[in-house]
């Protein structure tokens, strides 16, 4: 396939394309529910009981050691009461594509549900920072569980370059093999645009907020993020730690430099990222809820 020379044209292929994973019906119906003002859990709770390995799944991330509720929870309406309607979503979403990242790249999977549980650590080790420290006070208003959303989420445009490009995907994986630089640059050098922009329109094409799609647009470009930029430094901050770590395999065994925009917009210091490493590395006992 030639190089891409438009974002209109790259768009347009993308549309026409049979591969791509589509909002599946439930999620679909399900947002209509929770677009009403006065949705009902119990109808949101009947949806979701029409798939049972779904619901499995959503039983099995509320009762994770890493959600940490004191009581098992057995019924599906309390989970999403637990959960809330878009980290429900973003669960139902991830369940759609994780077949597809499986085939696509061995491992991204786990890069991204790692990201996520790191993402939402981190901004609830802020929330607790910033009753001591006043530099992590200026930090305010940040959604944990859009933070797990956006971390579950932030590779879902490799899906599209992995089904939609196929030979320009094995070409940017072998350049990546065998360079030193930034997946998301060997992507603009060969499609004139990369994951983290594919991510962003599909995700808000699916009707989530701009709280996750936005630090999704922007999660390897901290500096250009004009709104939620807090939470684009954390997505920042939880995608790095987690390639640090090791944990799955996004795409490229290279690693950048810790951004230092990231640090600054949050505030933190190196014993911050530190303290965080030591807690968020038990949580790759938690990857078998996707499975």
């Amino acid at each position: 396939m030639k190089k891409v020379d438009t974002l209109d044209e790259l768009i347009a292929t993308i549309k026409k394309t049979d591969n791509i994973p589509t909002l599946p019906k439930v999620l679909s119906k399900i947002s209509e529910e929770t677009d009403n003002d006065n949705f009902s859990i119990k109808n949101i709770g009947e949806l979701m009981s029409r798939d049972v390995s779904l619901s499995a799944r959503i039983l099995r991330i509320v009762n994770s050691p890493f959600y940490g509720f004191p009581q098992r929870i057995y019924s599906i309406n309390h989970a999403i009461v637990l959960l809330g309607s878009n980290v429900l979503k973003s669960i139902i979403i991830s369940t759609s594509v994780f077949t597809a990242m499986k085939e696509a790249m061995t491992g991204l999977s786990e890069h991204s549900l790692f990201c996520a549980f790191t993402a939402k650590h981190i901004a609830n080790a802020l929330e607790i920072l910033k009753k001591d420290d006043i530099r992590a006070k200026k930090i305010n208003g940040i959604d944990q569980d859009m933070m797990f959303s956006a971390g579950l989420l932030h590779d879902i445009g490799k899906i599209i370059i992995a089904t939609t490009f196929k030979e320009d995907f094995k070409k940017i994986i072998q350049i990546a093999t065998e360079s030193k630089k930034k997946l998301s640059d060997i992507e603009h050098d060969v499609l004139n645009i990369s994951h983290d922009q594919l991510g962003y329109m599909l995700i808000k094409e699916w009707n989530l907020p701009p709280s996750i799609y936005l630090p999704i647009k922007y999660h390897h470009n901290v500096s250009l993020a004009e709104d939620f930029k807090a939470e684009t430094a954390i997505l920042n901050l939880a995608d790095f730690l987690t390639r640090a770590l090791g944990i799955g395999f996004s795409g490229s065994s290279y690693l950048e430099a810790i951004n230092q925009d990231a640090l600054k917009i949050l505030g933190v210091d190196v014993n911050f990222i530190k303290s965080v490493i030591e807690e968020i590395y038990s949580y790759k006992d938690e990857l078998y809820i996707f499975d």
